[in-house]
């Protein structure tokens, strides 16, 4: 013979209608309560984390933002402090610039003088090494300024 609960042989405090007692009953309800009472105390602990890591994010976005800001403020103080210094003494302003004007130059000169330089080294090489073609293109260009000169002094009126 089988051994089954008491349950379902319907002793021990009588039995509802399914074949469970009022015993059972009540068990089950405590561990349905019991298991209630827990997925709210998860619920509420889970609730409070993602509060906390809320208020942490935020906290952090401020910081991140108001670091920012004071970089802007401190870039927009030092841009107006040069250009108070540079307002307020327009004499010195005025001297830099004409150095910095004066080192650009000299550079360019410098520049200048190379390329001529090497312009005179390169027509003195091939002018050697080619007379005859020196001497054709020479005497073109003469003749196409000479040309240029008298054709201006011979305007119709």
């Amino acid at each position: 013979m089988d051994e089954q609960p008491m349950r379902n042989q319907g002793h021990a405090g009588g039995t509802t209608g399914g074949g469970v007692t009022t015993i059972d009953q009540g068990r089950m309800m405590e561990q349905a309560k019991t298991a209630a009472n827990q997925a709210m105390d998860q619920a509420k602990t889970t609730a409070n984390q993602v509060k906390t890591t809320a208020n942490q994010v935020m906290e952090q976005t401020k910081a991140t933002a108001n670091q920012a800001m004071d970089q802007a403020k401190t870039m927009a103080r030092n841009i107006g402090d040069q250009a108070a210094a540079a307002a307020a003494d327009p004499a010195a302003t005025a001297q830099d610039l004409a150095r910095l004007a004066r080192e650009q130059a000299t550079v360019a000169g410098d520049v200048l003088y190379r390329q001529g330089q090497r312009a005179g080294e390169y027509l003195t090489h091939n002018v050697n090494e080619y007379p005859l073609t020196a001497l054709l293109i020479a005497g073109m260009i003469g003749y196409g300024m000479a040309y240029l000169i008298h054709s201006q002094w011979q305007v119709p009126d």
